[in-house]
């Protein structure tokens, strides 16, 4: 039995473009499709959450003491409603879990919902923690990929903070994403030291970021390379690269080379893969999991009719032949001309190539109000890189949501996130 749909406008028996999944990529999408949407198809987008989570503020989130801000408060800084990002009638929104699959009859399965029908679908399920299979990574390690795990994180840190007098927290992967987790945290961490144990004259946590590549932040330019390892060593944090986890057991991390580090926490940023349910729908997917699509973004299917944007989707960049990095503007690209091919190919046009570009702008923050802004046209660090960081990150909630209730959030998050510098 397929479903029907009912939407803002009562029931409807359109044709259904779905949306699977509310992130940069899902929404970014939807804004582009409602805006030109044929008057024959009905938008639909399916999300297992009421909201999105706005995840490049995850590890401030992380380093804020339970004795500075409400949990309740937290949330209202990080999690965007999906109902407040939705400004058309068209468009219905579905909280549900992604279940299941069927090019053939081009339907999805939905744990509650049941089976949803679809002329046009768009996968953004964003991605999941890779372990690589190192023994004992998952079982002796910390994540950073949801709400609940950025408090777990925090709560973890300040209940040894009471126990120990020296405290050894190593970050796994010095990506963008361990680089900015591991420099907010050494201000957090010493801060809350000084109050739990006020006995301490000098700070005695320990900070090493560890990556396997030959330096931090691989896929970076130099100049923020340089700049980035030149803070980090400001902020005491040991770096240790070319150096590859084998195995992590309760209180050690072992390298490939045969050394042994001791370590009280191990917070793994290191690696991210494609959703696991992909393994079960019967689609081509890569080594990392995530689903192989063409220059135009389609899934490899029989009738093309299946495409996937984001940390989910496998896409080359065909000038480089490597496979384009996943980060927010490049699924918003993605998102983009995932839309407009929907559209091209609904009205009878000839669909645009994704052509990734040749650098993506980025904001690194590395601790209290310091960041790296690399704007193409511009290039900002320090204090100003910071004000670039809040901007664009008004510029998003301008984007997404209504005037005041951008505004709103924004300064939400900026007092939140000020609240531990």
């Amino acid at each position: 039995m397929i479903t029907t749909v009912h939407t803002r406008e009562g029931t409807t028996n359109k044709k259904n473009i779905v949306i699977i999944g509310a992130g940069f990529g899902g929404i970014t999408a939807m804004r582009h499709l409602v805006n030109h949407l044929p008057h024959e198809f009905s938008l639909i987008l399916v999300d297992r959450h009421h909201h999105q989570l706005y995840t490049p503020s995850l590890y401030e989130i992380a380093s804020i003491p339970r004795e500075m801000t409400d949990d309740s408060i937290l949330r209202s800084s990080i999690f965007l409603p999906i109902n407040d990002m939705i400004l058309s009638k068209t468009v219905t929104s579905i909280t549900d879990e992604f279940t299941g699959l069927d090019p053939a009859s081009k339907s999805i399965k939905l744990q509650r919902t049941g089976i949803l029908a679809y002329e046009y679908l768009i996968l953004a399920l964003g991605s999941e923690t890779s372990y690589f299979n190192i023994p004992g990574l998952r079982e002796h390690s910390l994540s950073l990929k949801t709400f609940d795990d950025a408090i777990h994180m925090r709560n973890s840190i300040e209940n040894l903070l009471k126990k120990k007098e020296e405290l050894h927290i190593a970050v796994g992967g010095a990506g963008s994403a361990g680089t900015e987790l591991v420099a907010e945290f050494v201000n957090f961490t010493c801060m809350m030291q000084e109050k739990l144990m006020p006995s301490i004259k000098k700070c005695s946590v320990f900070f090493t970021l560890i990556e396997a590549a030959p330096d931090i932040l691989p896929g970076f330019d130099a100049w923020v390379v340089a700049l980035a390892k030149k803070r980090l060593q400001e902020l005491g944090v040991t770096v240790k690269t070319n150096m590859a986890i084998v195995s992590v057991s309760e209180t050690q991390i072992t390298f490939k080379n045969g050394e042994v580090q001791p370590k009280d926490i191990l917070i793994w940023t290191g690696g991210v893969k494609g959703p696991a349910i992909f393994h079960t729908l019967g689609l081509e997917i890569s080594p990392k999991d995530s689903l192989i699509v063409d220059e135009y973004l389609h899934v490899k299917n029989p009738n093309q009719s299946i495409f996937a944007i984001g940390d989910n989707a496998a896409c080359m960049n065909p000038l480089t032949q490597k496979p384009v990095m996943w980060n927010v503007p490049a699924a918003e690209q993605e998102a983009k001309i995932a839309a407009i091919n929907i559209l091209r190919t609904i009205t009878g046009k000839p669909l645009k190539r994704f052509m990734p570009r040749k650098k993506y702008p980025f904001v690194l923050a590395i601790g209290k109000k310091y960041a790296i802004a690399d704007l193409i046209i511009f290039r900002f660090w320090g204090l100003s890189g910071w004000i670039a960081k809040q901007l664009i990150e008004l510029r998003y909630m301008l984007f997404v949501l209504p005037l005041k209730k951008a505004l709103i959030f924004w300064w939400r998050s900026v007092f939140v996130s000020r609240s531990n510098d």
